[in-house]
């Protein structure tokens, strides 16, 4: 699926061959130790620019499009689209750039993929992240409210029985200079947010395939990785802010109970945007994270204003 994307400086794009032989894009910059970035669904690297920025000169940073979207193929032979293929389409991704170990950060949908690694494949992972996201079944906890779990489902066969009309909807979404202010309105984006960056991660599902996007979530919400968080054994940070209405804060709150060693930091006014809204406290945190991740230690002064 070819599709316009802004670039982000350094960042060079490169296609692999995942574990059944689909093709998935990804995006590389930097070197040294490895950090791999998991996004949200929908997301394109994009989101990530601060974080390259903040890295990129003591860190490869690698991220990757789900497949079946954007610069990746569409669904390979079986058409499945849960949680575990993501997560070991990035453990294909570690053996193709010929990495034994990487620091995982994930951000909302990115939070369970990592999850899935971890469950299978601890061993691959020196470092976890999880920004605004939850160990799973999102559904039960989404607005905070248990009747999110029965409006969804229906919505979604909705979405993915008219995909075409909502792929016209949202293109004309995209474009409208209302979005950012309307997303404000409804308390889903904070005040703080990089407005141009906002934009040029919506304008990413200009061309995007609604009847994955929409079977994307309904596999998100299916999945369930409660039974890991007290399995987990690497260095692991959890960061949230106390505004997001589609990952909640006690959702941190209780990986972090869960999950021994943890910390949790939960970022004031903040919703599930921090990336785009707190990208000095997001990068700021992660360095302090990584500074205790033997092998990971920052090895140079950061160089961008972003880390500052």
């Amino acid at each position: 699926m070819a599709v316009a994307m802004a670039m982000v400086s350094g960042v060079t794009q490169a296609r692999f061959s995942s574990h059944d032989g689909s093709t998935l894009g990804y995006q590389t910059a930097g070197d040294g130790p490895l950090i791999v970035l998991a996004n949200g669904l929908g997301g394109t690297y994009v989101a990530f620019r601060h974080l390259y920025e903040a890295l990129g000169e003591r860190y490869r940073v690698l991220c990757w499009d789900y497949r079946g979207l954007y610069r990746s193929t569409q669904p390979g032979p079986t058409g499945d689209l849960g949680i575990p293929v993501h997560s070991r389409d990035l453990v294909a991704l570690l053996d193709h750039v010929g990495a034994a170990r990487a620091v995982v950060v994930g951000w909302s949908m990115g939070v369970q993929v990592g999850l899935e690694v971890l469950r299978d494949h601890q061993h691959r992972v020196a470092g976890f992240v999880a920004i605004n996201g939850t160990y799973g079944t999102p559904f039960r906890t989404l607005l905070a409210s248990r009747a999110m779990r029965h409006v969804v489902p229906p919505l979604l066969a909705l979405l993915e029985a008219n995909a075409r009309a909502a792929s016209i909807v949202t293109r004309h979404a995209v474009d409208w200079q209302g979005l950012v202010p309307m997303l404000r309105r409804f308390k889903l984006v904070g005040p703080g947010a990089d407005e141009a960056l906002l934009a040029e991660v919506a304008a990413g599902l200009r061309n995007a395939d609604f009847a994955v996007l929409s079977e994307l979530l309904r596999r998100l919400g299916e999945h369930d990785a409660r039974d890991l968080l007290d399995t987990i054994d690497v260095p692991t940070l959890i960061v949230t802010g106390d505004r997001d209405l589609l990952t909640p804060v006690f959702t941190a709150r209780k990986m972090n109970r869960r999950i021994k060693g943890s910390r949790l930091v939960i970022l004031e006014g903040a919703t599930h945007y921090t990336p785009i809204e707190r990208p000095v406290e997001i990068a700021r945190e992660l360095l302090a994270f990584l500074a205790g991740v033997r092998g990971w230690e920052p090895s140079r002064p950061a160089g961008s204003r972003v880390a500052a």
